[in-house]
């Protein structure tokens, strides 16, 4: 497993079975540059090591809405990455998860993206599904 960690974000890597795991700061307000380097250095990850799945815990985030910016950057680089799953892990704040959850899915219906989606409890739970999602 190859792990990143810095002040904003925590990466981890595990070759089998594909899967990256991206933790944000709950000090880090997505309206901020800082979490739009994150986004950068998360997709840049997710390149570099042709990554299947995704799961994300996006913690409690420190306020606003994710901006025009982060959202144009997804729909830019998303197209273009090996992603077959995207598990976001719940969080105490539901409307946080359920703005993120639709934010994604509508990126992958409106570029008919062959990804899957889904909202898990917990990162035993996303693990379980990835490999169903994938047979």
């Amino acid at each position: 497993m190859s792990e990143r960690k810095d002040d904003w974000m925590e990466l981890a890597y595990e070759a089998i079975p594909n899967v990256l795991s991206v933790k944000w700061s709950d000090e880090l307000s997505v309206e901020s540059d800082q979490f739009f380097q994150t986004v950068v250095t998360l997709f840049a990850t997710i390149q570099e090591n042709k990554v299947a799945n995704l799961i994300i815990d996006s913690g409690i985030p420190a306020g606003g809405v994710l901006t025009e910016e982060v959202i144009h950057y997804f729909i830019q680089h998303i197209p273009h990455t090996t992603l077959k799953n995207i598990a976001i892990l719940e969080s105490p704040d539901y409307l946080w998860d359920n703005n993120l959850y639709q934010v994604i899915k509508l990126l992958i219906n409106s570029y008919d993206l062959p990804i899957g989606i889904r909202l898990v409890k917990s990162v035993a739970a996303a693990k379980s599904w990835f490999p169903a999602a994938i047979g």
